[in-house]
């Protein structure tokens, strides 16, 4: 009893991992489309997932406690199979995961980059007398 439902955790594991790579996917998105908006919203539900993972896990952790023959489950071929496609979807979402810590470490630095230039536009300027500057930014991005 407490093996099927132990797969069936598994089960819903693997579909919630299948999502939070479409919400990597999506704040990959965001990050490269410079939308602050998009990667609040997609951090937000990876929080989401990553609470219902740990909820999956700590599931998993008090059906195995009790289970008395761990041996026949992780011979069995259902088990075998679902935790082949668990390592898989992590290696997957780890992968993710990387790619968008780079992404947003080139973001920021750009961005740093970016406000430097202009703040050392605007110290050299403003040393110059009678000269004034437009510092007003445009609406459109």
């Amino acid at each position: 009893m407490e093996g099927e439902k132990l797969i069936e955790l598994g089960s819903e594991e693997l579909s919630t991992l299948k999502e939070f790579l479409a919400a990597l996917t999506a704040e990959r998105d965001a990050i490269i489309s410079f939308s602050l908006e998009g990667i609040i919203r997609e951090n937000n539900r990876k929080e989401e997932i990553l609470k219902r993972l740990e909820y999956i896990e700590a599931e998993k952790e008090k059906l195995l406690i009790p289970l008395g023959d761990r041996a026949a489950l992780e011979e069995s071929e259902a088990w075998r199979s679902l935790g082949e496609r668990l390592e898989a979807r992590v290696r997957e979402v780890k992968t993710a995961l990387e790619k968008n810590m780079k992404l947003l470490s080139f973001s920021m630095d750009h961005v740093k980059s970016s406000l430097e230039k202009i703040i050392e536009f605007i110290n050299r300027t403003s040393y110059e007398k009678g000269r004034s500057i437009s510092i007003m930014v445009s609406r459109r991005v």
